[in-house]
């Protein structure tokens, strides 16, 4: 089977939205990896969103779908037009001269233009699948989803991941997919050699290799990596917390160990501060790349060391706190249930874990943040993480900020277009670039003394599509800077 031009023969006939009978996400059912079941959701699932379009503006996904049927519609016009059965049409600028009757007229013409779902081509279909890069931001908005208890069980990202799962069984997992899922390997990596990583990096002719070799696209800026390493940095931390009102575990992500080292100890630091007790258990990559290609046995394989030591330390009476990315507290809630089941283990992880600003609103509200902070930092443009709204627990990076006196936020609301992996690909980078130049717009509207995001790799999209004069930092480091932490 050639997936680029995947083809199943289907009668279509008139989708009824309600019949979920290939809803299935559970990756143990057999039905999950049936082709046709897959092709007759992606029907239904299309049809309700071309008849909805309220996530018309989120990802390159639905425009995509739109634009395609729309275009499929323009399409049959022409040929009528052409048979000589209908006239050009034609703008109008007024309506109300027509005689009783044919506004319906008319408009029933019309319906026979309409794109339908069974017009489209197997390369349409798939470049919606490909251009989905799990941002999840059209969970919250569609009013069809399960969560929201409608009959239709809408639930895009779980589609494109399936739909993504069974093409990586018939084909295998290519080659940039595989290159880009070993963060533990590339950290190590950076852990030994990292000057002289950065250094190549910078090499147009290395680039080039890299991007023949593995598929980044040569123009992406990457992250440096750091040999002192946040593992390394903890290994030689004493604590001097005598009696500690929390206990908390460090799930500091690969990102935050490799190159983002400063978040991480700083998060170490405000909570120590707040006589939290830390602990930094042994950990790797949570796995979240390898749901990207739908590759759910390395998942698994991931996930399944961190979910033993997790455990160990939730059943020990530690919050697991995670400092990187949102993506990570996100993977550990929500997709370590979703697709390696509701045991025991997982549940009490998943109930656990909490992002390090989510963790801090938590304390606040227990009456346990102390609030004595010495700097203020005045207005901040604070960019929302989509991985922090599809765990829909409010805008915390924002809350714990306000606390801070003098000080204002401005919420930007809009994704970076970023998504780890996605944005590094040659054949996405030029997209993912597109989206954020929106997101960059939308920051330069306001004035600010600062740019926050609470994902570290949001910052990196929007320091290279703003051309170095967007800066972010993340709402963590400028709490330590409040508190005063960073003049110790």
């Amino acid at each position: 089977m050639v997936w680029d031009s995947f083809s199943i023969n289907i009668s279509y006939h008139m989708l009824n939205h309600s019949e979920t009978t290939n809803t299935i996400y559970d990756i143990k059912n057999p039905k999950y990896w049936d082709a046709d079941s897959l092709y007759a959701e992606m029907d239904r699932i299309y049809d309700i969103c071309i008849g909805c379009r309220l996530c018309f503006n989120l990802c390159p996904s639905f425009p995509s779908l739109f634009n395609s049927v729309d275009e499929a519609g323009d399409s049959k016009r022409k040929v009528a037009e052409d048979q000589g059965r209908v006239k050009a049409l034609k703008e109008k600028d007024e309506y109300l001269d027509l005689p009783e009757g044919e506004h319906a007229v008319e408009a029933s013409q019309e319906v026979e233009f309409r794109g339908e779902i069974s017009d489209l081509s197997d390369v349409q279909r798939w470049e919606v699948v490909d251009l989905c890069y799990q941002c999840k931001l059209c969970d919250p908005v569609c009013p069809y989803t399960p969560g929201k208890e409608h009959e239709f069980q809408l639930d895009f990202p779980k589609l494109m991941t399936r739909a993504q799962a069974i093409r990586t069984k018939e084909r295998g997992i290519k080659q940039n997919d595989s290159f880009l899922a070993n963060t533990d390997f590339s950290g190590k990596l950076g852990s030994l050699f990292g000057p002289v990583i950065n250094f190549f990096s910078r090499i147009s002719l290395v680039r080039l290799l890299m991007e023949k070799l593995v598929g980044i696209h040569r123009k992406r800026i990457l992250p440096k990596f750091y040999i002192n390493t946040f593992s390394k940095w903890f290994k030689n931390h004493r604590s001097e917390i005598l009696n500690p009102s929390e206990k908390v575990a460090i799930f500091v992500t690969c990102y935050t160990n490799s190159h983002d080292v400063e978040l991480g100890k700083a998060a170490v630091a405000i909570l120590e501060h707040n006589e939290i007790e830390c602990v930094y258990p042994p950990q790797q990559c949570c796995g979240a790349p390898y749901l990207s290609p739908g590759d759910f046995d390395g998942f698994q394989k991931q996930a399944e060391p961190n979910i033993n030591e997790l455990y160990k330390w939730v059943t020990d009476g530690y919050k697991l706190i995670v400092t990187g990315p949102p993506t990570c507290s996100l993977t550990l809630k929500k997709e370590y249930p979703d697709y390696l089941g509701l045991d025991k283990k997982i549940k009490l992880i998943s109930e656990n874990t909490y992002d390090i600003s989510e963790y801090l609103v938590y304390l606040n509200k227990q009456g346990k943040l102390k609030v004595d902070f010495k700097n203020t930092i005045g207005i901040v443009n604070y960019h929302v993480s989509c991985h922090l709204k599809a765990q829909q627990m409010g805008f915390k990076g924002r809350d714990i900020l306000k606390l801070i006196p003098d000080t204002k936020i401005n919420l930007i609301n809009r994704c970076s277009g970023m998504d780890g992996g996605w944005g590094m690909k040659v054949e996405n980078f030029d997209e993912s670039i597109k989206v954020a130049e929106r997101c960059v717009n939308d920051i330069n509207q306001r004035e600010a003394n600062k740019v926050c995001s609470d994902c570290s790799l949001a910052s990196q999209q929007l320091k290279q599509a703003s051309n170095g004069t967007i800066m972010p930092s993340h709402p963590i480091l400028e709490i330590y800077k409040a508190y005063g932490l960073n003049q110790n």
